[in-house]
């Protein structure tokens, strides 16, 4: 239950740094400028978006980080075994049992 509701966090906010890394304006003036604004001011006024519009951004890349490794963290604790375990069985199944004698040489005639 936890997994799916860090998931569903997750999503909506990439989708929203999304959106809020296209209203702001760049030297363009970003998806702003696409709906009427002018270069000089953004959608919240010349000087409120930068301070809006990056600490909202800071936020969001926060969340998105934290869940991020919250998930891996999750998801490499849900596995049986681990790849070392893997490995270990991997080589034990390969190599021939200890004590085995290699096969004798047919007999010459």
């Amino acid at each position: 239950m936890a997994e799916i509701l860090i998931e569903v966090v997750h999503v909506t906010v990439a989708l929203f740094m999304i959106l809020v890394v296209l209203v702001q304006g760049g030297n363009e003036g970003g998806a702003a400028a696409a709906f009427g604004g002018g270069s000089s001011s953004g959608v919240f006024g010349a000087t409120g978006a930068t301070s809006l519009l990056g600490k909202l951004t800071y936020g969001a890349a926060l969340i998105f980080m934290a869940t991020s490794i919250t998930l891996t963290v999750i998801q490499g604790k849900s596995g049986d075994i681990g790849l070392k375990e893997r490995l270990k069985q991997q080589s034990g199944e390969q190599a021939p049992a200890p004590g085995s004698a290699a096969p004798a040489a047919p007999a010459a005639n």
